[in-house]
Order: C-alpha cells, then sequence, then structure tokens
C-alpha cells in the first residue's frame, strides 16, 4: 500500500514538473540570462564592434561615474523615492474606499465593477495600438503631454483657464489621473478580499452598536491585513519600475539612442539595491505595527 502511495505521488510530482517544464524554460531563457547579463553588463565598459558587444571589466568605475560625475542621478533617484513613497498611501486608501463602495449593492454594481478593470485591458500595447490605428481616438486622447492618456492641458486651454493656473492645476489633474488608473488591480484584490469576510461579523457588529467608522476599523481593516500587504508589494513594484519613474525613463533612453548598456544596467542596480531598501523597511514597520495589532 506504501509502495503504491509513493508511486502516487511521485507520478503527480513528475506531471507537476511537466506542467511547469515550458515556465521553467522561459525564466530560464527570457529572464536569468538577461538579469546575469545586466549584472556583468553595470561591472563592464561595453563597446559595439563589428564582431559584437565586447566587455571589458572595470570593476565598480560605472557606479563611481554616476555617484560623483552624473549629477542629475541622485536626483532622479530622490524625486523617484519622494514620489513613490506618498503615492503609496495614497493608493493604497484609494482603491480601498473605492472597493468598499463597490461591495455594497446599488444598482448597476456589475457595470460599475467592469469599469475600474478597463485600465487593465486598455493598458497593454496591443489595445493602444489597435486604438490608434484605428483612429478611434480624438483629439482628447495621444497627444503630447505627460499626463496620462488625456492632453489636459488642451481642456484647460479649451475652457479658458489662465496660463498662470492651468499649469499647477494640470499638474494636479494629471497627478489624479495617474493614481485613480493605477488603482484597478488593488481594488480588484481589496474586492475579493472583502467578499470574503464572514457576515456573522457585521451582524455582531450591529448588535453591539457599533457604526459604520467603527465597523470599518474594527472589522474590515483586521480582515484584510494580508490583502493589504499584498496589495502594499504589488503597489510598490508597480511604481518603481514605471516609465514614469524618472530612474527608469532615463535609463531606456540611455539604452535606446547611445546604446549605453554599461551606465544603464549600472543605473538600474543601484536604484534596485535602493528600492529593496525601502520595501524591506516598510514590509517590516508594517508587520510590526500594524499586522500583529489587527492579528
Amino acid at each position: 500500500m506504501k509502495r503504491k502511495k509513493a508511486g502516487l505521488d511521485a507520478k503527480r510530482q513528475r506531471y507537476g514538473y511537466i506542467f511547469v517544464s515550458h515556465w521553467l524554460l522561459g525564466m530560464a531563457l527570457f529572464f536569468i540570462l538577461p538579469l546575469v547579463s545586466s549584472i556583468w553588463y553595470a561591472f563592464g565598459s561595453i563597446t559595439m564592434e563589428d564582431t559584437g558587444i565586447v566587455t571589458k571589466f572595470v570593476g565598480i568605475a560605472n557606479f563611481k561615474m554616476l555617484l560623483l560625475e552624473n549629477a542629475s542621478y541622485i536626483d532622479n533617484v530622490r524625486d523617484a523615492l519622494v514620489s513613490n513613497l506618498y503615492s503609496l498611501p495614497i493608493i493604497l486608501a484609494l482603491s480601498l474606499m473605492l472597493a468598499v463602495l463597490l461591495n455594497r449593492n446599488f444598482i448597476g454594481k456589475s457595470v460599475a465593477r467592469a469599469v475600474f478593470f478597463l485600465p487593465i485591458i486598455l493598458a497593454s500595447s496591443v489595445v493602444i495600438i489597435v486604438m490608434q490605428d484605428s483612429r478611434v481616438n480624438a483629439s482628447l486622447f495621444f497627444e503630447q503631454g505627460d499626463n496620462g492618456f488625456m492632453n489636459i492641458d488642451t481642456i484647460l486651454s479649451a475652457l479658458n483657464v489662465p496660463e498662470e493656473f492651468s499649469s499647477t492645476l494640470s499638474s494636479l489633474l494629471g497627478n489624479v489621473l495617474n493614481l485613480t488608473w493605477g488603482c484597478s488591480v488593488q481594488t480588484v484584490l481589496f474586492l475579493a478580499g472583502l467578499q470574503n469576510i464572514p457576515m456573522s461579523y457585521y451582524e455582531v457588529s450591529k448588535i453591539e452598536g457599533a457604526n459604520k467608522w467603527e465597523e470599518f476599523w474594527y472589522i474590515i481593516v483586521p480582515s484584510l491585513r494580508n490583502i493589504i500587504l499584498l496589495v502594499a508589494i504589488y503597489t510598490m513594484i508597480d511604481l518603481f519600475t514605471s516609465v514614469r519613474n524618472p530612474v527608469m525613463s532615463t535609463a531606456l533612453s540611455h539604452m535606446n539612442r547611445g546604446q549605453a548598456l554599461d551606465e544603464s544596467s549600472a543605473m538600474l542596480w543601484f536604484y534596485f539595491s535602493i528600492v529593496v531598501v525601502a520595501i524591506v523597511i516598510i514590509l517590516t514597520l508594517y508587520k510590526r505595527f500594524c499586522m500583529r495589532r489587527w492579528e
């Protein structure tokens, strides 16, 4: 009997390995090898020759150049960290409030939930290319600007907003649109967590005379403590790797224009080390001051 059980477990393990083999192959070819290559590029000097890429090991020379000679790099890292760290609690709070509202019973609830998932569909490059090629976009969309898909400057100009206020208002509206656009996945995750909270918790709170504010802080938030951790990790990774990030955009421009793979790799790996430290600190503080309190 034990032999049959052991044989069945081994067979299931083989099926499991076969099932994930294509993912492991793709991981090795499209992630691990480029990852190792980028580490080698960060510590080397790259020249493009007829025979291909020639790399010469130079140690930490690229990092010294970034920290001591490149005056804008440290400013970009600082701006990225500050912007992402203040955007994190805003996105978490906004997506949680949206999830709480969408979890209530009202007319058109399914349509409203579908609307908040549209950014995930529209964010794919294929959909954007199709929309551009089919000329579905009006003058409101896909114009030059830094405010997402909408050119807010054009809208403010059409509304005859004074120029001294339009730049500030455009920046504020652009940040609001970008934050709202970045809450779709978080809202869906929070909504799934809200639907798993037992209704008996709410019934007991009503019997005890708790109001909605107390219900939110003593039932909803503690019940979503693990979901909040998951959403926080996802949001931090999404923010730190966004193309709107000044460090990421600068590194990509170096790769595309000058083929400076060594300098751009050093930029990204130094930035990655700082991001890892920031994420570890945030998660440690969350587990210490929030998770223990809500358990």
